[in-house]
């Protein structure tokens, strides 16, 4: 099996028996675990890496999930770097939205790995230290469940090299990498700070408590049922290898939804926290507490060293009405966009209706769903020229300015060059979808317990929708009742749309549109889209070719064989980290092949 190098080599000179130095300082790296102190600084350290502009803020969006089908740019793109989302995937070439995220995630890891490796030797309370190591752990596990969605097979790395040798470690088969995100969450959740001992400890931190670990792990069984109820549509062989969960308490795709859905529950029920009765203050940023509602279970706060302002800048248009500085300009204002099929069909199943006039009719144009008004800006008064911007539905210019732009992080400080407006890697919200979706996975179709279980939870978020209004009760969207699916089928890809209405612009495109395999790529987001742009959007070609010149005489448009799709469900390995392997010097891009 090939062995990598995994990016780590950049912080070996601060690793502890590699290349003894002497100190430059009578500061050693020992000196620095020593105390209480030193180890809370050293796990916000641990969180800081994950606000690395190459990851969730950052590359990975503007690079990453664009190759969702629900997320496009503002602008032209020409090479490689862009085009290949159209295949839903990044190439081994693709600098910039491959090799850098491959090196932040090993970089985490490495960091969370050093702390670990240091904690026995320190002299803290072992109480204490078992705390710490259970947070590190924690983010460690996030670091690796990101990796192994993305890449499949990746090196598992348990502690910080200190010898070259440690460098090179071979790839593991993927369900033992689940099965050491969940060992790690596991010992979070035992061991992590309550949220009493965590506002002890940490107050006004936003820092997660043990139950962010439980809720975590409903996810990956959530992922893990996903992959194994396609198990023939998937991006591996199985005429080569049989995926094995046994390790995770894991035999079926049965097996998997039932873990995902009582342990959603759990954190539903038992768990500290709760919605916000009113959705729009989940990102208004305009009052203190809209920063510590009880939604949250893990955000990925502000920091003036770590991008943050890349969500900002990215997301929204220029100079929007609330920005504090319009004396400056900033050429990358909206470069991360919902493409033209996502607002369709976000519209379409949150109630909303289509045109009345001639050039519209067969667009989805307005819905009462009071979450689309607070996701996204269809209208807006740029405040530099003072004139109003209108975006979607825009006919008359179907390119650039034909996509509507995310406003969920727009905050009183933004600058068009700097915001602070959070970041949700996860809320409770989430787990009403995952308690939903595995319902749904686990139900024989609509009317059974299982899919009355899913539409329940489901319609909580959309009652809560509903009430965020000002004055009355918005009229959508509607609640769901069985009479609303056909099949299991319809009930399971309407909760993958609700996903996107409550969570769109938090990070979860990419990952969701992939997991469930090829078959449901091509028939939910692949071939529904090709249909879109060209039998139902004006000027289809303006359109796509906007966004790729050329698109259409080079075939981008989104494939529909299977064999193409399965290769787009993982990123291929970047072409630095292959480079460095020299016992192979064949490139495979896709393992499974």
């Amino acid at each position: 099996m090939k062995k990598f190098l995994t990016a780590i080599l950049i912080v070996l000179t601060s690793c502890s028996g590699f290349l003894n130095e002497v100190p430059t300082t009578s500061l050693s790296e020992e000196d620095v675990y020593d105390s209480p102190q030193a180890l809370e600084a050293n796990i916000n350290g641990c969180y800081l890496t994950m606000n690395n502009t190459s990851l969730w803020k950052g590359t990975m969006y503007e690079y990453f999930q664009t190759g969702s089908g629900l997320i496009i740019w503002g602008g032209q793109r020409t090479t490689d770097e862009w085009l290949d989302g159209m295949f839903f995937t990044k190439y081994s070439t693709s600098t910039t939205g491959n090799k850098n995220i491959w090196t932040a995630v090993w970089l985490g890891i490495n960091r969370c790995n050093r702390l670990i490796d240091h904690l026995p030797d320190s002299p803290v309370d072992e109480g204490f230290k078992k705390e710490i190591e259970a947070e590190a752990r924690f983010i460690r596990a996030i670091f690796y469940y990101t990796a192994v969605r993305i890449w499949g097979d990746v090196p598992l790395i348990k502690s910080s090299p200190v010898e070259s040798e440690d460098l090179y470690n071979p790839r593991v088969p993927f369900w033992d990498v689940y099965a050491f995100v969940l060992e790690d969450l596991d010992f979070a959740w035992e061991n992590m700070r309550s949220q009493a001992r965590m506002e002890e400890v940490a107050p006004f931190k936003n820092r997660p408590c043990n139950w962010a670990a439980l809720s975590l792990k409903a996810s990956v069984y959530l992922t893990i049922g996903s992959l194994l109820s396609a198990p023939d549509d998937n991006f591996w062989d199985t005429s080569i290898r049989t995926p094995d969960f046994s390790a995770c308490g894991i035999s079926s795709a049965e097996d998997a939804f039932t873990l995902a859905y009582n342990t959603a529950v759990d954190v539903i029920e038992n768990g500290p926290y709760s919605l916000a009765p009113d959705y729009r203050t989940l990102f208004r940023w305009t009052e203190p507490g809209d920063w510590f509602l009880p939604e949250s279970i893990l955000k990925i706060t502000a920091s003036n060293k770590a991008g943050q302002s890349y969500c900002a800048v990215h997301m929204l248009p220029p100079f929007p009405e609330g920005t504090a500085n319009v004396a400056t300009t900033n050429s990358n204002a909206g470069r991360v966009r919902p493409c033209r099929f996502a607002l369709e069909n976000i519209i379409k199943h949150s109630g909303g209706q289509r045109g009345t006039e001639s050039h519209n009719s067969n667009l989805y144009t307005t819905t009462a769903d009071p979450r689309f008004a607070a996701t996204f800006f269809v209208k807006y008064l740029n405040q530099n020229t003072n004139k109003t911007v209108t975006t979607y539905p825009n006919n008359s210019n179907v390119t650039s300015a034909s996509d509507a732009y995310i406003k969920k992080y727009l905050e009183p400080s933004y600058d068009v060059t700097s915001g602070k407006a959070d970041f949700y890697f996860m809320r409770l919200a989430e787990l009403y979808l995952i308690a939903a979706e595995s319902a749904a996975s686990l139900s024989a179709g609509p009317g059974d317990a299982w899919a009355e279980s899913a539409i329940s939870y489901v319609n909580v978020l959309r009652d809560r929708a509903r009430r965020s209004r000002d004055t009355g009760i918005a009229t959508a969207p509607a609640n769901w009742s069985a009479a609303n699916f056909a099949d299991k089928d319809a009930l399971i890809n309407a909760i993958m749309w609700e996903r996107v209405i409550e969570l769109m612009g938090e990070g979860h495109e990419w990952f969701d549109t992939h997991r469930r395999g090829a078959t449901w790529l091509r028939d939910n987001i692949a071939a529904p889209a090709n249909e879109f742009y060209i039998g139902h959007l004006p000027d289809f070609n303006t359109y796509l070719v906007y966004h790729f010149p050329g698109a259409v005489e080079k075939g981008y448009v989104f494939p529909t064989e299977i064999i193409d799709l399965r290769r787009g469900l993982l990123s291929a390995y970047p072409e630095s980290e292959l480079r460095l392997n020299t016992a192979e010097s064949r490139q495979n891009d896709f393992y499974w092949q």
